[in-house]
């Protein structure tokens, strides 16, 4: 064969590219491939927007009790449900949460979800600040000394135990995936933690992040 004919040859299989049945194989493996990733990536998105989440609420908690340190007056940290959001202020005690500015209130990441069967922080009213069963808002309240409390003028362990509580957040598509702020002591000290795999034996409620 002559270089020409070759060379023409050549050129006439690239010309004709990839057949039906190869660009369908291409496809078939792209997508097996694609139903193996996906979930996984999926999770791993979730997962890391509930760990942002919850950082931010623990970094929300120390600042308000910071803040309270500095200023020597009561501050607290109010969270509440917004649709599918969770929203963050922190601000004076004497200041209820529905007079916090709008611009104050920060979103968590995307679809973080407050769990309240899980989280004991008190619930207030959004209008009062005022202690309420069925409040809108949740918040941790620390005094002039960094310590929280049930009420602002409460001292350092002479406040209500249930001053004490923890937040926990969950994401509808993480099974068992809560994650927790746990304000753990009446001096202030506060953690993070995750669902266990048995309920609290100091509860007498079935809860499982502590």
């Amino acid at each position: 064969m002559s270089v020409h004919k070759l060379l023409r040859s050549r050129t006439t299989a690239s010309a004709a590219g990839f057949t039906f049945l190869e660009i369908l194989i291409i496809v078939t493996i792209l997508g097996i491939f694609s139903a193996i990733a996906t979930p996984s990536w999926l999770m791993f998105i979730n997962n890391h927007r509930l760990k942002l989440s919850l950082d931010r609420a623990y970094w929300a908690m120390k600042l308000a009790q910071s803040n309270a340190k500095r200023d020597k007056k009561s501050w607290q940290t109010s969270f509440k449900q917004v649709g599918k959001n969770v929203q963050v202020a922190i601000h004076k005690s004497d200041i209820s949460p529905a007079r916090v500015p709008a611009s104050q209130w920060k979103s968590l990441e995307a679809q973080i979800q407050i769990h309240t069967n899980d989280t004991t922080l008190r619930q207030v009213n959004e209008n009062t600040n005022q202690v309420k069963k069925d409040g809108t808002v949740w918040r941790a309240m620390f005094n002039y000394r960094g310590c929280p409390v049930y009420n602002k003028t409460d001292e350092c362990g002479l406040t209500s135990i249930q001053a004490k509580g923890n937040l926990t957040l969950f994401h509808p598509h993480l099974k068992n995936g809560d994650r927790c702020v746990i304000i753990s002591t009446l001096l202030g000290h506060q953690r993070t933690s995750k669902r266990q795999s048995k309920p609290n034996p100091n509860s007498n409620k079935e809860r499982y992040c502590y």
